[in-house]
């Protein structure tokens, strides 16, 4: 229940405490995954579901500019980033690459959504590679038989963070939802406080959509000097036995 407290910086002022128990429209299966946090982060269960104040100490992305709109961008490279998501939201996100500069905007954040309805989103944009969750199979490839380019997004979570944070990301500031994932996504930490290198497994879902057209457009395209590494293949040799 939410309880009122007098302010002590006025008198006047009520400062009113609730969290996410006081919101009758939340569903159990969101409510579940709240209280899951206290498993992956003391900080995180503390903001979200006990309402109090937390710190942005650990943040992962301190690389990116929120920009009025996106620039005009002739021949640039672009591509769609896709996560699935039913009680949490499904996210399409469209990244340009453009002058070794990156640039998003999203363009899907529902909560509730078939394959067929992103399918369905899908029909009103501008055909393109998509780059997806790669532990989405069945709904990949229900989206390839629907007519649509679409690829295995990388799997490894740090690599891709790390290709990210190496150049300026670009967000116009109509994409609400992007700002406020990259803003507050955070390294976990261990029992003794010591920093992981693995992040905080909660809204991410346009962060994920990010991670994977990102390495998608940069394996494919490449930057000057900053292509993700790729084992080359070891040439085999065959040697005979001198007689």
């Amino acid at each position: 229940m939410a309880t009122a407290t007098p302010s002590l910086v006025d008198s006047d002022v009520t400062i009113i405490h609730s969290t996410y128990a006081d919101n009758p429209y939340l569903d159990q299966a969101y409510k579940n995954t709240l209280e899951k946090l206290i498993s992956q982060d003391a900080n995180f269960y503390r903001i979200y579901v006990q309402g109090e104040w937390g710190l942005l100490q650990r943040r992962i992305f301190t690389n990116y500019k929120i920009i009025p709109a996106l620039p005009e961008m002739p021949k640039a490279h672009w591509a769609y980033g896709l996560d699935y998501g039913l009680v949490n939201p499904s996210a399409i996100l469209k990244a340009y690459l453009f002058e070794d500069s990156l640039y998003f905007e999203e363009r899907l954040y529902k909560s509730g959504l078939t394959t067929a309805d992103i399918i369905s989103s899908f029909s009103h944009e501008d055909k393109g590679d998509i780059y997806a969750d790669p532990t989405a199979k069945m709904m990949n490839e229900e989206v390839r038989r629907a007519g649509y380019s679409i690829f295995d997004g990388i799997k490894g979570v740090k690599e891709s963070i790390d290709l990210c944070r190496r150049h300026t990301l670009y967000i116009p500031q109509t994409s609400v939802n992007l700002t406020r994932e990259i803003s507050s996504y955070q390294w976990k930490t261990d029992k003794e406080g010591n920093v992981l290198q693995e992040p905080v497994k909660f809204n991410d879902h346009l962060i994920d959509c990010m991670r994977y057209v990102v390495w998608g457009l940069v394996s494919r395209y490449g930057f000057p000097t900053q292509r993700p590494q790729v084992t080359k293949p070891i040439r085999a040799f065959l040697f005979r036995r001198r007689r």
